[in-house]
């Protein structure tokens, strides 16, 4: 049999196919380095700056430390809020640490300190006693197939797992000792903190023993130290309301200011004005954070630690009212409203307000007041209700009425115009108080003299493009909704109906409702229907006096330094109020407001109704508002009451003090408290800074 032998050309064919294979296998190796070199190229040469500093915040950690919240003073630099220290308990989480770690320090700390403020949620109970790891272990061993895989077998997350754990706890194994409810409150508070963040716990008062024992403890205690903390105290003055507060650092932040908070360098658990002046001026108040940057090595543990930014207590502000001063007044208030509820006058009324304003530069110089609760003797401060709470003003608002007159060309300068009785077809005639001597002609600065309601209606008529004639019927035309526009345009510039800008947020800007009628808008031009707060009738009164430039009230003067005490230091800034508008009318013709205004205190005829303001010791300017109201008394019954207010200035000729007094729902309908109020307040200011 013949062995059967390879060909030739089989065998070469075979000895040539190894090569090739070959050849691809190193090209395809030699393709693979050089797209790991090009990479390499890419990341090292092209865009190294990115993964350098991508590098770098792997192993770096940048930690905020607040400081100390800057501090409120008055005009004199008498505190009116201060940072209590306290010795506190703090936690400071390492980067390595457990939670059943955390767990255990929170049962040692508990031997040597009080936890009375217990406040848990379900989720903070699971937290707690999931934080046994062998614990964690069982619970997740028990929960079902579908709660530790998905669908193809795979474990789920961690966070998913952990999730479904807590979801599995029955209420009952969640029932704790009190002890136990004390250590999980500690825990709670130190698992809240991220890595090497420092968290201040919150305990009962330490004493120096607790504190002791803490320190000689800490080797037991694990990231626990004691340190000082602060406590915002608002003292007890009269104008404490308008201090605001500042959130704990529990809360930290408020949730919906929390991205503007963080977009400005803040933390969560920041401390920061909610209210008012802390709110007003929180970025003046609040302190500079230490910077403190962690360095880390490849295993994540600490290798440096370097502050790159000092801390520093926050700058501080002093205000532009004397307490003394705003004391005063609160006195004033006090003891006129007592004398009103003795006399069974006040009983309904809501309260007694004033509001002192330097009319040059719009620097506050008191805001006083009192809340009264209707039918009884309680009274109580309350300087915020000059911004927040609003009032018919009456008669007080005519020179705007007069302004929108002129600004509308229904009349022009001292015009001459009728009070006589405004009678319409069907209904009650609108009279002046002293209408029933007969109708006499007077001019602008008469009718503000005399407080001429009829003379305001006509301009009212006259704006509407309805003149006035006896037993003329109204028309409803599109008309109204423009000359309340325009009627309330020109109040808006000296203040009422609008925002007078305070350095205060939340205040009101009046009560203007939407809906009105014809007899609506007619009632107010002679200050009968829209409501305003007491600090824009106190803007109104220091338009005037001024005249004609609305000027932002002030709270605050500056903003201050501290000495390396911490005391107050020197000022940092002027703060000052803003030129918001000018009064579009002729000097003359605000010269006619301001001679309006004089008469009405220093007039010879018996008609002008504040001659009672005469007797002050300095020159006294003012325009009246008598608005009637009505009360509902305890029986039920209605009575009829008066809004007795006032806006003045002092002194006639070179206004230093611009006032608004609000005294409401008065049952005797002639009183002249407001009056009496107003000249205290001028001879008080007068008694201390004199202005002869």
């Amino acid at each position: 049999m013949t062995k059967k032998t390879n060909s030739p050309s089989r065998v070469g064919r075979e000895d040539n196919f190894i090569p090739r294979r070959l050849n691809v296998l190193f090209s395809i190796v030699i393709l693979l380095l050089s797209v790991l070199l090009a990479r390499l190229a890419y990341m090292q040469i092209m865009n190294r700056e990115f993964y350098t500093k991508k590098l770098a915040t792997a192993s770096k950690k940048t930690i905020k430390i607040s400081s100390v919240r800057g501090e409120i003073y008055d005009a004199k630099g008498q505190s009116l809020v201060e940072n209590q220290v306290i010795q506190v308990v703090s936690f400071t989480r390492s980067n390595r640490i457990t939670a059943g770690e955390i767990k255990a320090i929170a049962q040692t700390l508990l031997q040597y300190v009080n936890v009375s403020d217990v406040s848990l949620s379900k989720r903070d109970k699971a937290d707690y006693y999931l934080a046994d790891s062998d614990v964690y272990s069982q619970v997740v061993k028990s929960l079902p197939k579908e709660k530790r895989y998905d669908t193809d077998g795979n474990l789920l997350s961690e966070s998913k797992i952990y999730a479904n754990a807590v979801a599995s706890l029955s209420d009952d194994q969640l029932v704790f000792s009190q002890e136990d409810e004390k250590a999980a409150e500690l825990f709670s508070q130190m698992n809240s903190a991220a890595y090497f963040e420092t968290v201040n716990l919150v305990t009962e008062p330490l004493s120096a023993q607790q504190i002791a024992l803490i320190a000689a403890n800490e080797k037991n205690l694990p990231g626990i130290s004691t340190s000082s903390n602060w406590n915002r105290v608002v003292l007890p003055t009269s104008l404490a309301s308008i201090i605001g507060t500042v959130t704990s650092e529990q809360a930290g932040i408020p949730e919906e200011e929390a991205d503007a908070y963080l977009a400005k360098g803040y933390s969560l658990n920041d401390r920061v004005g909610t209210a008012y002046l802390e709110k007003q001026y929180e970025d003046t108040l609040q302190g500079q954070r230490e910077i403190r940057e962690i360095s880390l090595d490849r295993h994540g543990n600490v290798e440096k630690i370097k502050t790159t930014q000092e801390g520093s207590k926050g700058n501080n502000i002093k205000l532009t009212i004397d307490l003394n001063f705003q004391d005063q007044v609160n006195a004033i208030l006090k003891r006129h409203f007592e004398s009103e509820l003795a006399s069974g006058s006040a009983l309904y009324s809501d309260g007694v307000y004033a509001v002192v304003l330097n009319p040059q530069t719009g620097a506050v110089l008191a805001m006083a007041g009192y809340k009264h609760e209707k039918g009884t003797q309680n009274i109580q401060e309350n300087a915020l209700g000059t911004v927040t709470d609003t009032f018919v003003p009456g008669s007080i608002v005519k020179a705007a009425t007069l302004t929108a007159g002129w600004e509308t060309g229904v009349i022009q300068g001292n015009q001459v115009l009728t009070d006589q009785p405004i009678q319409f077809a069907g209904s009650a005639p609108i009279t002046s108080w002293f209408t029933a001597y007969g109708n006499r002609n007077i001019t602008a600065a008469e009718a503000l003299q005399y407080s001429s309601n009829p003379y305001m209606v006509q301009i009212a008529l006259n704006m509407l493009g309805q003149p006035y004639s006896p037993n003329m019927v109204l028309n409803q035309t599109d008309q109204l909704s423009t000359a309340m526009d325009q009627l309330r345009t020109s109040f808006g510039e000296y203040g009422l109906g609008v925002a007078t800008g305070i350095d205060l947020p939340l205040e009101s800007t009046g009560y203007i409702p939407e809906e009105y009628s014809i007899a609506n808008y007619l009632t107010n031009a002679f200050g009968q229907f829209d409501n305003y707060t007491p600090m824009q009738m106190a803007q109104y009164a220091a338009t005037v006096a001024n005249g004609g430039t609305r000027i932002s009230p002030h709270l605050v003067e500056g903003i201050y330094g501290n000495q390396e005490d911490g005391s107050l230091g020197d000022k940092i800034e002027d703060v000052t109020g803003k030129t918001l508008n000018q009064v579009n009318i002729s000097s003359e013709n605000m010269a006619i407001i301001q001679e309006g205004f004089y008469q009405v205190v220093h007039g010879a005829s018996g008609f002008s109704t504040g001659v009672a303001l005469a007797n002050s010791n300095v020159s006294i300017s003012a325009k009246t508002g008598t608005a009637e109201t009505f009360v509902t008394t305890s029986s039920g019954e209605v009575q009829s009451a008066v809004n007795t207010n006032i806006v003045a200035y002092a002194p006639s000729q070179n206004p230093q003090i611009a006032v608004a007094v609000v005294l409401p729902n008065l049952t005797d309908l002639n009183s002249s408290t407001s009056m009496a109020i107003t000249t205290d307040i001028v001879n008080l200011y007068n008694s201390l800074y004199p202005m002869n």
